[in-house]
């Protein structure tokens, strides 16, 4: 544009040899949009269990040495156990010990939430037309399924967690800051 500043918005244009209705094109749009949107979500539910466990996990090592303490002792035992349970909801999520592509096939369990969103995602990338009953089905599913562990993760945090913090603070310890 050689050092021209574009003063109007961009207007686009659809390609006149496309034979895609527009209706086509925007139905596609809104379902990679909810895709994405389901994503995202998921990714934050990750996030936020990531960071609750690596904090457990790091008070834990700081509290080992006063195991002596029966009360010490408790909220290291729950401490575990919600490791273990944060644990459990990430895996239903997306598998977190997949280093390679062919590792959420390969392993036990076959692939989770993570894995089987990720196509939809593509293929409405890469489609000319709109989705399929049967991908909007399955999509429909796997809400379900991420609502049911988004609703899970939330109970973890506002029971399981919340508890720790509660048991910590009667012993005069900060424990876990939830993002």
């Amino acid at each position: 544009m050689d050092g021209q500043t574009l003063t109007s918005p961009l207007k686009v244009v659809a390609d006149p040899e496309d034979t895609v209705p527009q209706s086509d094109l925007e139905t596609q749009l809104a379902f990679g949009l909810r895709v994405r949107d389901d994503i995202s979500r998921l990714t934050s539910a990750v996030n936020q269990l990531r960071s609750v466990r690596e904090q457990l996990q790091s008070r834990a090592r700081v509290l080992e040495g006063r195991r002596s303490d029966a009360q010490v002792s408790s909220l290291l035992d729950a401490s575990a156990q919600a490791t273990k349970k944060a644990d459990d909801i990430e895996a239903r999520l997306h598998n977190p010990t997949a280093e390679v592509v062919y590792d959420i096939l390969a392993m036990r369990g076959g692939t989770r939430l993570y894995s089987r969103l990720a196509p939809l995602l593509m293929w409405s990338l890469n489609a000319e037309a709109p989705p399929t009953a049967g991908m909007l089905q399955v999509l429909e599913e796997q809400e379900k399924e991420l609502a049911a562990l988004e609703t899970e993760s939330k109970a973890f945090v506002s029971g399981d967690v919340a508890a720790i913090n509660a048991q910590a603070s009667k012993l005069g310890l900060a424990f876990v800051i939830v993002p």
